[in-house]
């Protein structure tokens, strides 16, 4: 595959030849100038004379021309050889944490790859740091498009995903780089890759209190199941309030005062200040803390818009919230939207450890993406490889570099042996 880091020096070469080439057909001999002694033998009729066809001459000399002007037009227009390459990448950005499931991870992007066109390769990218601040892929992403900009000329588009952990110490570096990639960042959340080690929040006594029916319901087997009951039965880090509805004064009137987490769950899957969905639709799967809790939900409500104070804590397969968080000082009230039935053995399974360690985790997390950027999606919107091709000398130079130099080396030849055959042919056209 051949490319040029500078087009316009090349194609002004290719014009230049094209105006040698017809500079040449166009130049002719003049022929000999013969000197007739006398006239009076010529006959006294019509003349007729023979002409000859033309044909081109000096070939020779226009091929080593034509040669020296594309050498040098390529040389200086940065010619770059190699295979030919793909005309889009796709970054994937991921916690270099996840490296031990590093195998499992390319899994799943070379599913991704199966799924893609044939022109666009799904590239993972191992990224320091995102649990600390997100911008640190968006940062990375830049700097791998550049290098992939500058190393592939057929390169035509890039786009990029970011695996984002459910929650971060800050998002300062993302707000600072969010706008210094010129497209759309598309934002995969954790369950688009293999589980993670899910943090343990070790110390935090959980009660459920408000229970319909307590012999049955999920919840409270999920607790005691886990050991997070407390031993004396009163107080609690953090309380889950379960009933079949949450009316006003319900939080206030059962949940614990010591209770730093209080969480609202109710029984029929909705809790107070969600939209409740008239018919009730059927999701697949949620994700939470980087783990997919996979089964078949009927959703009977929809969350609050996330905002600055209303962050999600879990998403159902098709990006909407599924459980959010409201802090409050050095607390925090916590919804649930998640309906199941009486008896559902469903959070006994270690699939559900995302969920339940994202409800129990303390409270204040800083959590992406920000309400602008599209949850759940697989691809980015695609951006021109252009845009990452910098203008500097180094970008401006042939690839391979030794290329340049032996490319103004054929040029410089192929003009003194022009010269050389101009020398000893003199009727040649100058």
């Amino acid at each position: 595959m051949i490319g040029f880091a500078i087009p316009w020096i090349f194609a002004m070469a290719v014009v230049a030849a094209a105006g040698v080439t017809l500079l040449h057909f166009l130049s002719v001999r003049q022929p000999r100038v013969l000197s007739l002694p006398t006239t009076r033998f010529v006959p006294e009729r019509e003349a007729h004379a023979v002409s000859r066809q033309a044909k081109p001459s000096d070939l020779l000399l226009l091929a080593l021309r034509l040669l020296a002007l594309l050498a040098a037009g390529a040389a200086l227009a940065g010619v770059r050889c190699g295979r030919a390459g793909t005309r889009v990448v796709h970054l994937v950005a991921i916690d270099a944490s996840r490296r031990a499931d590093s195998a499992a991870v390319l899994r799943r992007v070379a599913v991704w790859r199966a799924g893609a066109a044939d022109d666009v390769r799904p590239t993972p990218m191992w990224v320091r740091g995102l649990h600390d601040d997100p911008g640190a892929a968006i940062a990375a992403g830049i700097r791998a498009a550049a290098a992939a900009a500058q190393q592939n000329p057929a390169l035509a588009d890039l786009s990029l995903s970011v695996v984002m952990p459910a929650t971060v110490r800050s998002r300062a570096g993302w707000d600072a780089w969010r706008g210094q990639w010129p497209g759309r960042i598309g934002v995969l959340p954790p369950a688009a890759m293999p589980p993670a080690v899910v943090p343990r929040a070790d110390g935090l006594t959980v009660r459920v209190v408000g229970v319909v029916r307590t012999e049955d319901d999920a919840v409270v087997a999920a607790v005691l199941a886990r050991g997070w009951a407390p031993r004396d039965g009163n107080g609690a880090d953090v309380t889950v309030v379960r009933s079949l509805a949450l009316e006003n004064g319900v939080s206030s009137s059962i949940a614990d005062d010591s209770s730093t987490i209080v969480v609202h769950w109710p029984v029929g899957g909705a809790p107070r200040g969600w939209r409740v969905r008239v018919p009730t639709d059927s999701v697949g799967a949620l994700a939470a803390a980087g783990v997919a809790l996979v089964s078949r939900y009927g959703r009977v409500s929809s969350a609050p818009a996330v905002s600055d104070s209303v962050m999600a804590l879990a998403w159902w397969g098709d990006g909407e919230p599924a459980a959010v968080e409201r802090v409050r000082g050095n607390s925090c009230v916590r919804e649930v939207g998640i309906a199941l039935p009486g008896g559902s053995d469903l959070l006994l399974s270690p699939s559900a450890d995302g969920l339940l360690e994202a409800l129990r985790a303390p409270c204040g997390g800083v959590r992406v993406p920000a309400p602008q950027e599209v949850v759940g999606s697989n691809r980015a919107q695609r951006v021109s490889a252009d845009d990452f091709r910098s203008g500097t000398v180094d970008d401006q130079q042939t690839r391979p570099r030794w290329l340049g130099a032996v490319l103004l080396a054929l040029a410089i030849g192929a003009l003194l042996t022009e010269w050389l055959l101009r020398r000893g042919s003199p009727g040649a056209p100058s």
